[in-house]
């Protein structure tokens, strides 16, 4: 076989590999816009806040909390429950919203709970628990699901200097996530956010 015979069904294997590779199933469309917003998180009552916008972290503190008190079905017992409260000055920024959300990423961070995907994947070598988020309204998020923390955005100072503040409440707790086997042990979580304005 001549070399411009085989350069030739090089070029032809090649593109009908490319071809099948680019093969679409179909369209997955993404929108949204980047706002001016821009908030900073202040703690409020029982809530530790360190770092500056954009890379603030909050530190809750679950406690020690016995295995004893995870004993109830899976999802339905909660232990070490703590009240994170968020207090966000966004200054003039604000302006023409409604209201600010908090996002979570939890692949991002630890992880969503194997057992249950409600719940943040714990890290240590405590087994059989989960971090779960609550509202305000004491209804357990969705973690896998996009759920989110709202607050309306307040206008406040004068016409002229506006101050724009938001609440934002909510709980974490420790879920029994549906493992037969519960372990004691370290159980820490990471949980990644964004604040998303509307």
């Amino acid at each position: 076989m001549s070399t411009n015979i085989k350069k030739m069904l090089v070029i032809a294997a090649t593109t009908l590999v490319a071809g099948s590779a680019m093969a679409a199933e179909g369209t997955i469309n993404f929108t949204g816009s980047i706002t001016a917003a821009s908030c900073n998180i202040e703690g409020g009552s029982g809530t530790n806040v360190t770092g500056n916008k954009g890379n603030q972290i909050i530190d809750v503190k679950l406690g020690k909390v016995a295995i004893d008190s995870l004993s109830g079905s899976a999802g339905g017992s909660i232990a070490g429950g703590t009240a994170i409260n968020l207090d966000l000055n966004c200054g003039p920024s604000g302006t023409d919203l409604k209201t600010v959300s908090l996002r979570f990423d939890p692949v991002g961070g630890s992880g969503v709970d194997a057992f249950d995907n409600h719940l943040l994947k714990t890290v240590g070598d405590a087994t059989g628990v989960g971090i779960g988020v609550y509202n305000g309204d004491g209804k357990l998020l969705n973690l896998s699901g996009n759920e989110m923390i709202t607050g309306k955005l307040n206008k406040g100072g004068t016409d002229d200097a506006p101050v724009y503040t938001a609440n934002l409440s909510m709980r974490a707790a420790y879920v029994k996530n549906g493992d037969k086997d519960i372990k004691a042990g370290e159980a820490n979580g990471t949980l990644p956010f964004t604040l998303n304005y509307e």
